[in-house]
C-alpha cells in the first residue's frame, strides 16, 4: 500500500504535461474503430505469444521443473526466476532495437527464435535434453519474449498514432487472456498424452500462426510499398 502512495505521487508530481488526449471530442464509435480492423487482431495474436505465454510459463515452469526433473521446489522457482528475468527485463532493450532498426526486423527474428526454440522443446523429450538443455532452451524463448514485447507494441503508436489506448487496450487484454487460457490447454494436452512436453505443442502452434501472419503481412506490405514506388516513379 505505502509503494502504490508513493507511486501515485511520483506519477503525479513528475509525468510530463501536458497530459495528451487524443480521444477528447471523439466520439465512442469513431474512437472504437480501429478494433474493426484485422491488424488489431493479428496484434493481439502476436501479443499472446509475447506475452500470454510469458504468464503461462511463469505459472507452468515449477512445477514442470518439480515433476518432470525431479528437483526440489526452491530450485524450481529459481530457475523459473531465471525465465522471468530476462522476459521482463529485456523489454527495454527491445524498445531500443525497435527504435534502432525497426520493429519489423526484430519482430520477425523474435518469432524465428521462440519458433526454433519451441519445436526443439517439442520435438525432444525432457530426459533427451536434460535439465541444462532444457534450462537453454526457455532462455531462448524468454529473450525472445523479453524483446518482443516491446516490438510488437511499438507497431501500436506507429499505425495508430490518435488510438494507441484503444489499440493498445485490446491488444494488451487478448495477451492477458493468453495467460490466462494457456495452461488450461496446458493441463488438457498433458492428461490426454502423457507427454509434459505437449505444453510446447501449443507455444510452438501459436509461435508458427504468428510467424506466418507476421511474414504475410510483411509480404503484403513490401508488395504495396512497391506498387506505391513504380507508380510515383512513373508520375
Amino acid at each position: 500500500t505505502v509503494l502504490l502512495l508513493i507511486m501515485a505521487v511520483l506519477l503525479w508530481t513528475l509525468s510530463p504535461q501536458p497530459d495528451h488526449k487524443p480521444g477528447a471530442g471523439r466520439s465512442l464509435g469513431e474512437r472504437m474503430k480501429p478494433l474493426s480492423e484485422l491488424r488489431v487482431w493479428r496484434f493481439g495474436l502476436y501479443y499472446v505469444v509475447v506475452f500470454g505465454a510469458y504468464v503461462a510459463l511463469s505459472v507452468w515452469l515449477p512445477n514442470y521443473y518439480a515433476t518432470v526433473y525431479k528437483l526440489p521446489l526452491g530450485t524450481a522457482a529459481l530457475l523459473t526466476a531465471l525465465f522471468i528475468f530476462p522476459a521482463s527485463l529485456l523489454r527495454p532493450l527491445g524498445g531500443y532495437l525497435s527504435d534502432r532498426f525497426g520493429p519489423r526486423s526484430v519482430t520477425y527474428w523474435v518469432f524465428v527464435s521462440m519458433t526454433v526454440a519451441s519445436i526443439a522443446l517439442s520435438v525432444f523429450s525432457p530426459g533427451a535434453l536434460g535439465v541444462t538443455g532444457f534450462f537453454l532452451l526457455i532462455e531462448v524463448i524468454a529473450l525472445g519474449m523479453g524483446v518482443g514485447k516491446a516490438s510488437v507494441y511499438k507497431y501500436i503508436p506507429s499505425y495508430y498514432p490518435r488510438d494507441v489506448g484503444a489499440v493498445g487496450g485490446i491488444v494488451g487484454t487478448l495477451g492477458g487472456l493468453g495467460g490466462f487460457v494457456l495452461p488450461l490447454g496446458f493441463g488438457y494436452l498433458e492428461e490426454a498424452t502423457h507427454r509434459p512436453e505437449s505444453c510446447f505443442w501449443l507455444i510452438g502452434l501459436f509461435a508458427v500462426a504468428s510467424w506466418g501472419a507476421f511474414s504475410a503481412a510483411v509480404s503484403s506490405t513490401k508488395r504495396s510499398e512497391a506498387v506505391t514506388s513504380g507508380q510515383l516513379v512513373e508520375s
